[in-house]
């Protein structure tokens, strides 16, 4: 006795004919799960098969009928040869109609049937999936190019031995799975109009062993005093730093460091902060989220206040070198994220000038932004005449940041001036006459 065939039709993917005479084809939509309760009230036999298009079943008995004992199981084949990818709940079914019926309204998911039995088999073929690399600097890109309905994506650091011998399962919705404490192993469904692989409903995440390259770490440096010896503190802690030092224009200085980077982010670490202790730079970028940079906390204990502001940044190269006409925030001229770990206290009071052009800075980048609750409490902090040495000189610099912007917020050359560390200087001392600034 024949009985009644489905074959399921995921897109882009290589078609298998139907061995059987007559076949319903039903697109791929959900689950299997969704779609087994939605076709079953059409079949007319005691069992039908169940497949999908990908699977080849010129090694399936299709004339398989089970036995006395086995007539309420669900019966299924799944593939165990190492190119294939191994996966238990398999691809091809043959379902005891009248038992699923009777239990369908009762399951979660297919896997709560009351009895499956799992056919091992050595010799099944099923379409493999794409091994793609990705650069850290975007692990989108080649899920873009890729058109399969999963594929298979890892950092291109790895060696594609560490890739799993998986095959995804249709059972229930598709969904995003991830290997590893950094998920530089990905198996990704294809979806449309997908932004972030965030975006993707399900997920599910597995333990996997491997190394993960450390991101470079570049000290960017102008004119501060300390520089030099917070460097050499920096590197004899972290060897792997390198220095840029002395490059008028931050656009142009973190361009340079930028280029001095080996790896696709790096750690930009700043001379007028002293590095927490706990921060040990191994912090990687979300393989995730869309490529932005990170920017850590850091601790402003003059006017006793701790968020982004000078602490360490993990730069993405490429956002760095699309930046050539930033906003008043280079940093916030791309996209970023706010990591709430402490990397770093600052001591930007350290000198009169480094008082007056930190607090001169961010005072008019706070009042340009879109206002909060929270840029309001850091603006009125920076405002404040703090504590400590030079605490008079981060607030001069501080109101003079607020008359600057009231005078030309509608003038944004002049608010670009804020970029320019030599203006700035030249303003302090024409605004100061009688004070020794050299």
């Amino acid at each position: 006795m024949a009985f009644d065939s489905v074959q399921i039709r995921f897109r882009d993917t290589i078609t298998f004919n139907s061995p059987f005479a007559s076949t319903r084809v039903v697109p791929f939509v959900g689950s299997y799960f969704e779609i087994l309760k939605s076709i079953v009230e059409d079949i007319n036999t005691e069992y039908f098969w169940f497949f999908a298009n990908f699977m080849d079943l010129k090694t399936i008995d299709i004339d398989y009928i089970p036995e006395q004992h086995e007539k309420k199981q669900i019966h299924v084949w799944y593939n165990t040869h190492p190119m294939g990818g191994t996966n238990k709940e398999g691809n091809v079914m043959l379902i005891p109609t009248q038992e699923f019926k009777n239990q369908m309204h009762d399951l979660k998911y297919l896997r709560d049937y009351k009895d499956i039995n799992y056919h091992p088999h050595d010799n099944l073929y099923q379409q493999l999936i794409t091994k793609s690399s990705f650069k850290l600097k975007d692990p989108y890109m080649p899920y873009e190019a890729n058109d399969s309905y999963y594929s298979w994506l890892y950092n291109k650091d790895l060696d594609m031995s560490v890739i799993p011998n998986f095959y995804p399962s249709f059972w229930e919705d598709v969904k995003l799975y991830t290997w590893g404490k950094t998920k530089d192993v990905m198996l990704v469904p294809k979806q449309q109009d997908l932004k972030q692989f965030y975006d993707i409903q399900r997920s599910v995440h597995y333990d996997l062993d491997y190394d993960v390259k450390p991101m470079d770490i570049v000290f960017i440096s102008y004119d501060e005093p300390s520089a030099e010896q917070r460097y050499n503190k920096l590197k004899e802690r972290f060897p792997r730093a390198k220095w840029c030092k002395g490059v008028l224009g931050q656009t142009l200085a973190y361009i340079t460091a930028a280029s001095m980077s080996d790896t696709d982010y790096f750690f930009a670490v700043f001379p007028k902060n002293e590095l927490a202790d706990d921060f040990d730079f191994s912090f990687q970028p979300d393989r995730l989220r869309n490529p932005c940079h990170y920017i850590f906390d850091c601790y402003i204990p003059s006017i006793d206040l701790r968020y982004g502001w000078g602490g360490v940044i993990l730069y993405n190269k490429d956002l760095v070198y699309k930046t050539t006409k930033p906003d008043l925030d280079f940093t916030m001229s791309q996209a970023h994220h706010s990591v709430p770990l402490l990397s770093a206290i600052s001591n930007c009071n350290e000198t009169p000038l480094l008082a007056y052009r930190s607090s001169f800075r961010e005072v008019i980048k706070l009042l340009q932004m879109k206002p909060t609750v929270e840029s309001q409490y850091r603006l009125k902090k920076w405002l404040a005449l703090g504590t400590g040495v030079n605490a008079e000189w981060l607030h001069r610099g501080a109101v003079a940041g607020k008359a600057h912007y009231e005078t030309y917020k509608d003038d944004y050359t002049k608010l670009m001036y804020s970029y320019d560390y030599e203006w700035i200087k030249d303003k302090l001392k024409s605004s100061y006459p009688a004070e020794t600034w050299d």
